[in-house]
């Protein structure tokens, strides 16, 4: 007698089932999976690497909320309170929150607007410079203290929300397709396939690779840039200092130059902002090494120049505007296609707890917010 077996149109299919997947364990996808997870919803949060481990690298990041657009301030005050409650939540202090140096060329003006904001902000005398970042010599022009800024404990960061996660995160699992059913997406990895009713893909670089297979035009670009880490002399490295953002001085074509302490090293981080023209693709490495080391030697005498390391980041944006807005903008932006959102923009870490709760909200049935809609 013959066993009677299931045809292969009623035999169950092996998928694995979840409510919610996320493609990108950056600080924004790991916020997402964080907010969802302690909602109760089934969520998957999946990346190609380690968790953090891509543009969301390193051990610090500058958390600050003195932006020209109402838009970007209202997100960074949103996630300054946000901090606080991950701070609560996780145990630990996530930020040190010792203030941040602006200098602009016309500081006047900038005071005026950052208070008229009700920003936290004053003018620091040059022997205050010298207690708040003893690393670098005096400005010869005025300089802004934004207070309540600080620097943010990017490695810690990453570290407590990866471990909220639980099994829910698969770290070392690329996602390699998108396949969009009635009701439901197909999420394919190497070994497995996971069935979701919505997707978020926050995989930075990878995005527009991801949207582009489904047909789908995500408009981001990416650069990369070289900051430098620094030993600092003496015992500077176990004094408390201020991040710093110089907006004044573009001798070597720069947007800005800035410089925060890395936090887990003692080692002191030192950038160049590259200019508008040099944010695609690979920009010029030995460039950016030659005049952030003339920088670092001309300004910075708390720092031994002689020794320092190589951390080569990756940035992504979305395209320059046509309307002459600056590349600064940092713009964000939702490409929704089904049960698909593709979300895209740069220097997202300061705003991850508005963004986890904003993107969270969205794929849970809510509007892509107006903010991040396509202009």
């Amino acid at each position: 007698m013959s066993q009677s077996t299931a045809s292969p149109s009623t035999a169950p299919l092996p998928f694995e089932e979840t409510e919610i997947a996320i493609v990108g364990a950056g600080i924004v996808g790991l916020s997402v999976a964080h907010v969802l997870t302690r909602l109760g919803i089934s969520v998957r949060c999946f990346d190609a690497g380690a968790a953090g481990g891509a543009q969301s690298a390193g051990g610090s990041r500058i958390m600050r909320a003195a932006y020209n657009d109402p838009r970007m301030l209202w997100l960074a005050r949103k996630a300054n309170t946000g901090w606080a409650r991950w701070e609560e939540e996780a145990g630990r202090p996530l930020i040190e929150r010792t203030g941040s140096f602006l200098i602009v060329s016309e500081a006047e003006a900038e005071l005026k607007r950052l208070a008229g904001l009700d920003l936290k902000v004053r003018f620091v005398s040059p022997a205050e410079q010298e207690e708040l970042l003893p690393v670098h010599r005096p400005w010869s022009r005025p300089v802004i203290l934004e207070e309540e800024a600080g620097t943010i404990r990017a490695r810690d960061s990453i570290e407590w929300l990866a471990a909220t996660l639980g099994d829910a995160l698969h770290e070392h699992t690329p996602v390699l397709g998108l396949t969009q059913r009635a009701g439901h997406v197909l999420v394919s990895t190497r070994s497995t396939i996971y069935r979701a009713r919505r997707v978020l893909v926050a995989a930075g670089m990878q995005t527009p690779m991801l949207s582009g297979a489904m047909g789908v035009r995500v408009p981001q670009v990416y650069s990369v840039h070289q900051r430098l880490l620094f030993p600092m002399t003496g015992d500077l490295a176990a004094r408390p200092m201020v991040s710093f953002r110089d907006k004044s001085d573009h001798r070597h074509g720069v947007l800005y130059t800035y410089g925060l302490p890395a936090l887990h090293d003692g080692l002191f981080a030192v950038g160049l902002e590259p200019s508008d023209t040099d944010r695609s693709g690979g920009g010029h490495p030995d460039q950016v090494i030659e005049h952030t080391l003339a920088l670092a030697a001309e300004t910075l005498p708390g720092l031994d120049t002689s020794r320092f390391t190589i951390e080569s980041c990756v940035s992504t944006s979305l395209e320059h505007p046509d309307d002459g807005a600056p590349w600064e903008s940092e713009r964000l932006e939702v490409v929704r296609r089904g049960a698909v959102d593709f979300f895209a923009g740069g220097h997202l870490f300061k705003f991850a707890p508005a963004l986890g709760e904003m993107l969270a909200g969205m794929v849970l049935g809510e509007e892509v917010p107006a903010m991040l809609r396509p202009e």
